[in-house]
């Protein structure tokens, strides 16, 4: 039975007023009671003649005395009261919480008033504490404003003190400014838009002839239509050097022919560098909302920066054997973007020409290097093969021989003053994989080669068409190498890039079976098939410093010192991906840096 219920009977005698008996009949009632004893609540009556007045000796303060007996009981009866709700809700004893309970607390607390005489008074006795601090202003049993408890108020008290608090917190203006952050448009795309689709029109609904009741139509089945392939394999002959993203009268602007023809000044490389003062200058490179471009349409597979200091030009190969050139400070077409469709396969590597820095020469699968002419306005062929190619290098310092790599691991040697594009040494490398080639930059008879868990140095002297011997040999590879590059100036280092997630340094001082390991990196490599596999490579203008892309979040490209330690990581607001190819201006702090959705990002000091 619910405690408001419980029966409470009173017996008046003469005029005493008594607790005669209160019948409990559950532990959780009888546990309420036990309190009320232990804090020593004792109910006593007043003597008659306190209460009662004779009618001969009335004065005009007995009813005040009556009224202030009538709330000093009033206040003992609302304090048995809490007494009685202070029991578990969980038993359902609490009015406010036994869903069984019909009857209403204001109901409850008249009922209990009527049953008390007017005349008799109820004594409490509390020891003093911080139970009878805490109910002291509930003892005289006054209400206050509006009708509310002094716990009501001390409630409503608390609640405005805890809104004045989180005001002076400022949560609201908080809480609107992240989510205005949180709304900011994205910056616009600059470079290549994205062609508007044609309306397709609707077609109409194919439906059964045969729920429709009807006989079928003997009409013939439709031939199936030979599509073509998107680009022809193995182009022979030039290509007329026309940017299809400008359409078919499209040209390129004479500012940036001149730029392209400006002729080519060397690096000022150094061998030893003051990390303290080079640390500070990689802080002013920074990335700007307009250095950022869409140039090809896919991934980016190669990445090459025109040595020219008026101005930065950049040129992007991607999957789909697309060429894009980009002018970072001219507005002109796309932002200054020009496509073109040279290969039809991936563009896995391209450099300019030192001796001629009009010249573009780029290298895809599909078997054909091509060379980048603005004058002349053509792509004209230097090497075509049946097999997929995958890396070249200039094996001349005036750029007429080139050495390039094949897939099936073939190393060629090919003349560009040749007519017969063809090559005039092949030779077959115990390397499986050939995924770059690179030549020493001080003695050009030595080139590099990297491959399936093997990284070796040839002499060019000493090629044979087989049976061909290394002279040098890096050995602690695992898996497979994705780049092996000599230092810009000495050659005295090499940096190499594989699949075990390491980035090694080696001394290339001396050619010797087992080259020294310098440095081992612990670098994540592994970037899965929808990205371009990383490749750390040297920076131009230093001799012991280079950069590589990184999965890491935020995102960024980090440059690390050949001893191992990280100097800078490139970050920005506008670098929201992975940037897996990366490449240096010749000769100014310029870094661009490729992703796999076809845009570059260009870092300036």
């Amino acid at each position: 039975m619910p405690i408001d219920k419980a029966e409470r009977r009173y017996d008046v005698k003469d005029p005493f007023v008594k607790l005669q008996k209160i019948q409990v009949q559950t532990p959780l009632q009888k546990q309420a009671i036990g309190n009320m004893r232990r804090r020593s609540v004792r109910i006593a009556c007043r003597p008659p003649r306190q209460l009662v007045t004779d009618s001969t000796n009335e004065s005009s303060d007995s009813e005040a005395h009556v009224q202030s007996k009538k709330r000093r009981l009033l206040g003992a009866g609302a304090r048995a009261r809490g007494q009685l709700r202070n029991v578990s809700p969980k038993a359902g004893c609490s009015p406010e919480s036994d869903p069984q309970n019909q009857t209403p607390y204001s109901s409850l607390k008249s009922r209990t008033r009527a049953a008390c005489p007017e005349k008799a008074s109820i004594t409490v006795e509390v020891p003093s504490g911080s139970d009878s601090e805490s109910h002291s202003s509930e003892d005289d049993g006054s209400l206050g404003p509006g009708g509310l408890s002094a716990y009501e108020l001390k409630r409503l008290k608390n609640i405005q003190q805890n809104k004045a608090f989180f005001s002076f917190l400022n949560i609201q203006e908080t809480t609107d400014a992240l989510r205005a952050f949180s709304r900011k448009s994205k910056p616009q795309t600059q470079g290549l838009k994205r062609p508007q689709l044609a309306p397709v029109n609707a077609v109409a609904t194919r439906k059964s002839l045969r729920l429709q009741r009807l006989d079928p139509v003997e009409a013939p089945v439709p031939e199936q239509q030979d599509f073509e392939e998107e680009k022809t394999l193995n182009q022979s002959g030039p290509i007329e050097m026309v940017p299809v993203n400008l359409g078919a009268n499209g040209r390129l602007p004479q500012s940036f022919l001149d730029c392209w023809n400006e002729p080519y000044k060397c690096a000022n490389v150094t061998q030893k560098v003051n990390l303290n003062g080079y640390k500070s200058s990689l802080i002013g490179m920074t990335l700007q909302e307009d250095h950022v471009a869409k140039v090809v349409k896919n991934h980016i597979f190669s990445v090459a920066v025109h040595p020219c200091t008026s101005t930065v030009l950049v040129a992007a190969g991607d999957k789909w054997g697309r060429v894009g050139l980009w002018d970072v400070n001219s507005d002109y077409g796309d932002d200054g973007v020009y496509l073109f469709e040279p290969h039809s396969r991936p563009v896995c590597c391209m450099y300019f020409s030192a001796s001629h820095p009009a010249h573009l020469l780029t290298l895809s699968y599909d078997g054909t290097i091509r060379c980048a002419d603005v004058n002349k306005a053509i792509f004209d062929d230097v090497y075509q093969r049946e097999e997929p190619l995958s890396c070249f290098d200039f094996l001349s310092k005036d750029g007429s021989t080139l050495i390039a790599g094949a897939c099936n691991g073939n190393v060629m040697v090919v003349d560009r003053r040749a007519q017969s594009m063809s090559h005039e040494l092949l030779t077959e490398l115990d390397i499986m994989v050939i995924r770059t080639v690179h030549v020493h930059p001080v003695d050009n008879n030595y080139f590099m080669v990297a491959g399936k868990g093997s990284v070796c140095i040839y002499d060019a002297r000493c090629l044979k068409p087989k049976g061909s011997r290394s002279v040098a040999s890096l050995q602690g590879h695992t898996k497979t190498v994705n780049s092996a590059y000599f230092s810009p100036l000495s050659g005295n280092r090499v940096l190499t890039t594989c699949m075990d997630d390491r980035l090694r340094v080696y001394d290339s001082t001396r050619f010797c079976l087992d080259v020294p390991l310098l440095a081992s990196i612990r670098h994540n490599n592994n970037t899965g098939c929808w990205l371009t596999k990383f490749r750390a490579v040297w920076n131009p203008t230093l001799e012991d410093c280079f950069v590589v892309g990184s999965m890491a979040q935020p995102r960024q490209i980090e440059m690390f010192h050949e001893s191992g330690s990280l100097l800078h990581t490139f970050r920005g607001d506008c670098l929201g991906s992975v940037c897996s190819i990366n490449a240096f201006h010749p000769s100014r702090s310029v870094l661009v840096a490729g992703n796999s959705s076809g845009r570059l990002h260009v870092f300036m000091g």
